[in-house]
């Protein structure tokens, strides 16, 4: 008696089955791990956004505040932008020092911490 029928066992398509459930399931962490990574650099992003423009704001200020902090809401997530301004001994300029933090943002944190040096005002 010879089998007519040319086909998988029953083994075989199971096997098949975990083969592809595997690759599946190795791709949708790979998807997860590489969604979670974009949000973070969007973040870093716009908090270096928002550090460079308060930079360009104090160092064209002819006399801004020593120290200052504000929240700033921006695509539906808040900001806490923090600076201070010193003066670097020994050489009559003022460093400016800008912080920019993220609070409480959806499982996203970090902080972008910016220094610019600009000549002193007489």
């Amino acid at each position: 008696m010879s089998r007519g029928c040319g086909g998988f066992t029953l083994i075989e398509a199971i096997v098949a089955a975990g083969l592809v459930a595997t690759a599946a399931l190795g791709t949708a962490q790979l998807f997860a791990l590489a969604t979670a990574q974009n949000a973070f650099a969007r973040q870093q992003l716009v908090m270096s956004g928002l550090a460079s423009a308060k930079i360009d704001e104090l160092a064209a200020a002819v006399s801004p505040a020593s120290y200052g902090s504000e929240t700033i809401s921006d695509a539906g997530r808040s900001y806490q932008r923090q600076w201070r301004i010193t003066e670097v001994p020994g050489y009559g300029v003022e460093a400016v020092a800008i912080t920019v933090v993220v609070s409480a943002a959806v499982g996203v944190g970090g902080e972008v911490r910016l220094t610019c040096i600009r000549a002193g005002t007489p």
